[in-house]
């Protein structure tokens, strides 16, 4: 348990207009729970999903907080870790649009931008909410650790001493340009944003072809597990396939276009029903 929870608070932030602004329910990784692996999952070497202007964006983190650390021969019970920006930087240098939030309630937010996460417990955050500029951005991440005395181990995250605090600068995030028509040959082929976006019933799922063919529509979860599917003839201009979301549990899905040897994906969110 030594130091390791400097490492582990790396990710505590590294999970994005969101719509109205909802922090969407993040949930634990199941796998990396079960483990004895301590810390955050995906971890540095994992980092996180890429995303695409104009598409929503969402990155599950899980947080697993250890109970003690041994400093100077002198046990500590972990009452908290503290996220929050560095002086310098804004918003953890988060792609413009994405931001961080937790839909836990075992994460503590005492102040705006400053986020808690108590000793000795599970927890999850997610970076979320639609990117608006394209490049590769590197978070900056400053994390407190604190802590009592073994002796005086308490459950309340408010108390104890500040053990240490560093800032990491090394999880990245890289947001592609939006993506645009495609030229097959002599027929072209763009593929819209899902609507409503996130959904919790239906979404309809519009595309544009300059041709008559069969298309293809594949939603997967993160997965990659196929989550529904849909094939339709197409007709020239605008087409349309309506996906029923009710059936498909909260999160983040991507779907897929495939249109005579071409594919396009976007990203979408569904909703707790």
């Amino acid at each position: 348990m030594k130091k390791i929870y400097l490492t582990f608070f790396t990710v505590a932030t590294a999970i994005t207009s969101v719509f109205a602004q909802t922090v969407p329910t993040c949930s634990l990784n199941p796998t990396f729970i079960a483990s004895n692996k301590i810390g955050v999952w995906p971890d540095s070497a994992t980092q996180f999903v890429s995303g695409t202007v104009g598409v929503p964006y969402e990155q599950n983190i899980t947080v697993k907080v250890p109970y003690d650390t041994t400093s100077s021969g002198i046990t500590f019970c972990f009452n908290r870790f503290v996220l929050y920006t560095p002086s310098g930087v804004t918003n953890f240098n988060l792609p413009p649009g994405l931001m961080l939030g937790s839909s836990v309630a075992a994460v503590n937010t005492p102040t705006a931008g400053i986020y808690w996460f108590k000793g000795n417990s599970n927890s999850c955050a997610s970076i979320y909410g639609t990117p608006t500029v394209a490049g590769s951005y590197t978070l900056s991440l400053a994390v407190d650790a604190y802590g009592t005395p073994f002796s005086t181990c308490s459950s309340a995250p408010s108390g104890g001493a500040k053990l240490s605090g560093q800032t990491l600068n090394y999880y990245i995030i890289n947001i592609a340009p939006a993506v645009g028509v495609q030229e097959l040959g002599n027929d072209r082929m763009s593929l819209s944003q899902n609507f409503p976006n996130p959904a919790s019933l239906t979404t309809d799922i519009a595309f544009y072809v300059e041709g008559q063919d069969d298309a293809t529509v594949t939603v997967y979860n993160m997965l990659g597990d196929v989550a529904a599917t849909q094939t339709i003839q197409t007709m020239v201009g605008e087409n349309k396939v309506t996906i029923n979301t009710a059936e498909l549990a909260a999160g983040t899905y991507m779907y897929t276009l495939k249109y005579k040897g071409a594919t396009a994906t976007k990203r979408m969110i569904v909703l707790n029903h």
